[in-house]
C-alpha cells in the first residue's frame, strides 16, 4: 500500500514546519538579545565607591580611579592614576596622576570603550597603590 499525499496535506504540513521552525528562530533570537543586554546588568552594584577600582584594558594598560557607569558601554573612570615605566626594561615604576606629565594635557577623566576593559577590581583601602594615592594627593 503506497502513501499518497494531496496537494494539501503536503502544504499543510509544510505551513505548520514553518511555523514551528519560526517560533525556533523568534525563541533562540530573544535569547541571544537577553544575553547581550543581561551581560553587566548590575555589575554596577559591585563597584565600592568608598575606595579606588582598578581597570585592566587589552594591550595590558591598567588604570586606577574611581569607576562609575559601567553597566553603559562607555564607562568613566575619574580621579585617574596609572604607573609610569622608567624605561622598558624597569619591572618597576611610579604612579603618576593623569594630566601631569602628558604634553596634551587630558583632564582627569577617562571615558572608557566597554568592549576594550578585561576587568576590574575593587583595591582594599590599604592596598599599595590606594596608600600611594592618598600620599600623593596630601604632597600636592
Amino acid at each position: 500500500m503506497a502513501w499518497t499525499f494531496k496537494k494539501y496535506q503536503f502544504s499543510q504540513i509544510f505551513a505548520a514546519l514553518a511555523v514551528i521552525i519560526g517560533l525556533l528562530l523568534v525563541i533562540i533570537l530573544g535569547f541571544a538579545v537577553y544575553s547581550l543586554l543581561s551581560k553587566n546588568a548590575g555589575e554596577a552594584e559591585k563597584i565600592d565607591q568608598t575606595t579606588y577600582q582598578a581597570v585592566f584594558l587589552e594591550g595590558g594598560q591598567i588604570y586606577f580611579g574611581k569607576l562609575r557607569d559601567i553597566d553603559s558601554p562607555y564607562p568613566v573612570l575619574d580621579d585617574v592614576y596609572y604607573v609610569k615605566l622608567e624605561n622598558e626594561k624597569a619591572a618597576s615604576g611610579r604612579l603618576v596622576k593623569l594630566g601631569i606629565i602628558e604634553p596634551h594635557g587630558p583632564k582627569d577623566q577617562m571615558i572608557l570603550n566597554r568592549n576594550h576593559i578585561l576587568f576590574w577590581e575593587n583595591l582594599k583601602p590599604d592596598s599599595q597603590v590606594v596608600q600611594t594615592i592618598r600620599n600623593l594627593k596630601i604632597n600636592q
